[in-house]
């Protein structure tokens, strides 16, 4: 029986010289340093030991979206924001005193002492398509590109032909292009008018209900012309200057892009893990993906791959892989000064003992039942 053993090991260890070749979840610390310095890869990356001296770090990134975003503010902001413009609607009031043109029937008199008796009227026009429109006994009126209190002078200018002193009130009640629109993950999408509050990004978004996922999940991108800028919305602050205020025709839209890492390897399971907080250090990150597995990680080999950007858009990303030792106390702090990357890669490397450890189980999970054949054999004669 004990021949039979041996004869079956010595079969299996031409298996022990392939360890590398048995199903893994992830490479070992070893074949990644040795991937990164034998140039057979593909894609040529480098692996650098996180010390205090090289430190990773992405905060410029994010503050350089905000700022770019901040640069739309250099658009020059129009003198007023209730100048008339074309499908504009109006409503203008008219009063008059006496008998009226448009209130024929009002008291010229009273019975007491003659005291006259004012009157007015409500008139909802939209301007067309040329700039103007039409007032009862007045006629055409040119009203886009004034403003109300201009239009409200020359209409009543022109009244003063027919009737007794007359006033006149214009508001714009509706505006096609002075409105901004809002659309997205917002509570109530649509188009919005500015008013003399001078609206800011932040105060459109409030008024169409504000965003339907936490904060650190969106982006924020901003069309004003040709020119699109974004930005995550929980970097957008009230005294930030990508907080714009806002220009007739801008257009904001929210997308619901959680930032997220994905976590490889020697952990409990293959997970995309969302940051679901501002700022996520890799400490934080760490822990959230229940760490390194005690039986089959090497703790020396915690991996972050990384696409640092490069200085010009028109370059490619450099890849990079950023190796902790979490064996040693040092590492503790600064695995919470480095700040994690949305679409950040981490890797728990395995141990190499790992790859031996399953060799073992494969040769005893195929010796078993013949051993177990020839004990119920041997016991049976």
């Amino acid at each position: 029986m004990a021949g039979r053993y041996l004869l079956g090991v010595a079969c299996l260890l031409p298996l022990v010289t392939g360890c590398a070749s048995l199903p893994t979840s992830g490479p070992t610390t070893g074949q990644v340093l040795k991937g990164s310095e034998s140039g057979e890869s593909t894609l040529t990356y480098q692996v650098i030991d996180i010390t205090a001296q090289s430190l990773p770090s992405v905060a410029a990134q994010v503050t350089d979206d905000a700022g770019r975003m901040g640069n739309l503010a250099a658009s020059p902001l129009p003198p007023r924001v209730d100048t008339i413009r074309k499908g504009d609607v109006l409503e203008i009031r008219i009063f008059e005193v006496g008998i009226g043109l448009f209130e024929p029937v009002a008291q010229a008199v009273s019975s007491a002492g003659g005291t006259p008796e004012a009157s007015g009227q409500t008139i909802t026009s939209r301007v067309r398509e040329d700039g103007t429109i039409d007032i009862p006994y007045v006629g055409s009126v040119e009203a886009a590109g004034t403003y109300p209190e201009q239009l409200a002078a020359a209409i009543r200018t022109r009244l003063q032909r027919f009737s007794q002193s007359p006033e006149v009130l214009v508001t714009i009640s509706e505006s096609v292009e002075n409105a901004v629109y809002v659309s997205g993950a917002v509570e109530n999408p649509g188009r919005y008018s500015l008013s003399e509050a001078r609206e800011r990004v932040l105060d459109a978004i409030a008024l169409a209900g504000g965003a339907t996922s936490d904060i650190t999940d969106v982006i924020l991108r901003i069309s004003r012309g040709d020119r699109i800028e974004t930005a995550r919305l929980s970097d957008v602050d009230l005294d930030s200057l990508a907080n714009l205020v806002l220009l007739p025709g801008d257009r904001i839209q929210l997308l619901n892009q959680p930032m997220t890492y994905t976590v490889f390897g020697a952990s409990e399971k293959v997970s995309q893990v969302p940051f679901q907080t501002r700022r996520l250090t890799l400490a934080e990150a760490i822990a959230r993906a229940a760490g390194p597995s005690d039986a089959r990680a090497n703790p020396r080999g915690v991996f972050l791959f990384r696409l640092t950007p490069a200085e010009s858009p028109e370059e490619p990303a450099t890849p990079v892989a950023y190796r902790i030792n979490m064996m040693r106390p040092e590492s503790y702090f600064l695995a919470q000064m480095v700040e994690m990357q949305d679409k950040d890669v981490l890797l728990f490397a395995n141990a190499p003992a790992n790859l031996s450890s399953k060799l073992i189980s494969m040769i005893n999970q195929l010796l078993s039942p013949a051993i177990t054949a020839a004990t119920i054999s041997n016991a049976t004669r």
